[in-house]
This record gives structure tokens, C-alpha cells and sequence, in this order.
């Protein structure tokens, strides 16, 4: 009897001692949070043709690495503007994809976002031009955080 409850309270300890601090999609500390190479090129770019009576116009956004391996440069051309913004994405533990989409009702638009862990659409910003103006709306704000539980 004395080994069986030996056993069973050493399988108790090391269960209650198991650390979970990896998550389940990937390593947050192996990720970099700086890029070793930048690429200069735009790595995502929407574009849309607008016609009206005097002119054609292109809107084109597009997305540029940083230095910094979760931030992205957002770049946006219409008309006559040449704008810029940023697109901060979550560290999910895998490099980071960003994405933009065709916007829903407003256009010219685009929603400018990433993909998570599940290869899962999130949308951050929405671009869009309106009454002569060039304006960014936040859509939704992200955060990952990582908990660590107590053994009791």
C-alpha cells in the first residue's frame, strides 16, 4: 500500500508543478522583436480605381515592415495626399500576417488588419476618404497577455 500512495502523491506534485507558459499556437519569446532585415517593399497593398464626372483616382494603401517586427508603416495615396499611419499587431507566439480588405459600405475604403494564431481575419483600422477628407477610424484594439497560474 505504502508504494501505491508514494506514487500517486509523486504524480500529484509533478502535475501541480507542470509549467504552462508556452501557448498552445507557438513561443512568444522566440519571436524577435526586431527584424534583422527590412523589407522595402510594401509586403500587402489594396487598390481601387474611383471615377467620377472630372477625374479618375487611384486609393491605394499599403503595408511596409519596420524595424520592429509587430509594427507596420501604413502608407496612403489619393488624389493629391500621401499619408502615413501605423499598424501595431499582436505577438500570438507566430510571425506576424497582416491583411487588407475591401471595406464594407464607404468608398473608397479598406480595413486594415491581421491574422491571428487561427489564421483568423482581425480588423484594426478602417481607411476611407469622405466629405473631401483622407480619415482613419480604429475599429478594435488587441492585446495578448500571458498568465501564469499558482500550483496549490
Amino acid at each position: 500500500m505504502k508504494p501505491l500512495l508514494l506514487i500517486l502523491i509523486s504524480c500529484l506534485v509533478v502535475s501541480c508543478n507542470t509549467n504552462n507558459n508556452k501557448s498552445a499556437s507557438g513561443d512568444y519569446e522566440n519571436i524577435p522583436l526586431e527584424r534583422s532585415d527590412v523589407n522595402p517593399n510594401p509586403v500587402k497593398t489594396y487598390s481601387e480605381t474611383v471615377k467620377s464626372f472630372e477625374t479618375t483616382d487611384d486609393f491605394k494603401v499599403s503595408l511596409f515592415e519596420t524595424k520592429q517586427t509587430f509594427h507596420y508603416l501604413v502608407k496612403i495615396q489619393y488624389k493629391n495626399l500621401d499619408e502615413e499611419d501605423t499598424l501595431k499587431v499582436p505577438n500570438f507566439g507566430i510571425q506576424p500576417s497582416v491583411e487588407i480588405v475591401k471595406g464594407d459600405s464607404i468608398r473608397p475604403s479598406c480595413i486594415v488588419g491581421f491574422n491571428d494564431e487561427k489564421k483568423q481575419f482581425r480588423e484594426s483600422k478602417l481607411v476611407y476618404f469622405e466629405d473631401n477628407s483622407l480619415k482613419i477610424k480604429v475599429l478594435k484594439h488587441y492585446a495578448v497577455a500571458a498568465y501564469q497560474g499558482d500550483a496549490q
